[in-house]
């Protein structure tokens, strides 16, 4: 009678165990589906921006908003490397003016991924040793989190890192950061084109669409 007992236990166990793998593939699976189709319509919608024949403030603006929207963060930023002075400078963001902060390529979370040319998640800003709050006390503004992406050209040049602060609940999670990654490629696209669209302007005094 114990026996049975016992025998019927260990398949009760079993039975739990595999339906708790079976629902736990499943909650991935449906996961996945999500952050692919999230993925597609962010791909969309960027490309869109980015066919427009406008300023390159108006769409990396938009582009900023876009953001924000998708991970549901605060804030949205990008800074640009200046090699001259060696530093990483605010480009466009919905808070920050236009070279309003400047910050050694070496400093902060952004260094860092400057540096490493990697992405980066920081969820708790303060406790993380790359972070730099020299941002903070020169804006008043308060890091918790954030998450930050390398702008990596088709040459492989990094032009600077594109990154999303204060999750408004919870943490910043592995979707978040895929969703920046996608964002940082279309934009170090929008940037370097509009780079090569004021040299040829430049060269030839033609007036030339931006693509």
């Amino acid at each position: 009678m114990q026996t049975k007992w016992i025998h019927d236990r260990i398949v009760d166990v079993f039975r739990k165990e595999r339906k708790d793998r079976i629902v736990d593939v499943f909650r991935k699976e449906r996961k996945m589906e999500k952050s692919l189709i999230q993925s597609n319509y962010l791909s969309a919608d960027m490309s869109l921006l980015f066919n427009l024949e406008s300023s390159i403030d108006s769409v990396l603006a938009a582009t900023m908003y876009k953001l924000c929207q998708f991970v549901s963060s605060e804030r949205s930023s990008i800074f640009l490397f200046d090699t001259l002075k060696q530093q990483l400078i605010s480009f466009s963001s919905l808070d920050l003016e236009k070279g309003e902060v400047r910050i050694s390529k070496l400093s902060g979370v952004t260094g860092w991924v400057f540096e490493h040319r990697q992405p980066a998640i920081a969820n708790d800003a303060y406790d993380d040793s790359r972070f730099y709050d020299g941002v903070d006390e020169m804006t008043g503004f308060y890091t918790r989190n954030l998450i930050c992406a390398p702008l990596i050209d088709h040459k492989g040049c990094c032009l600077g890192t594109l990154q999303s602060v204060n999750k408004k609940s919870g943490d910043f999670i592995t979707e978040d950061l895929e969703f920046l990654n996608l964002t940082a490629g279309l934009v170090a696209v929008a940037i370097k084109n509009n780079r090569l669209f004021n040299e040829i302007k430049t060269t030839n005094g033609s007036v030339i669409y931006f693509v």
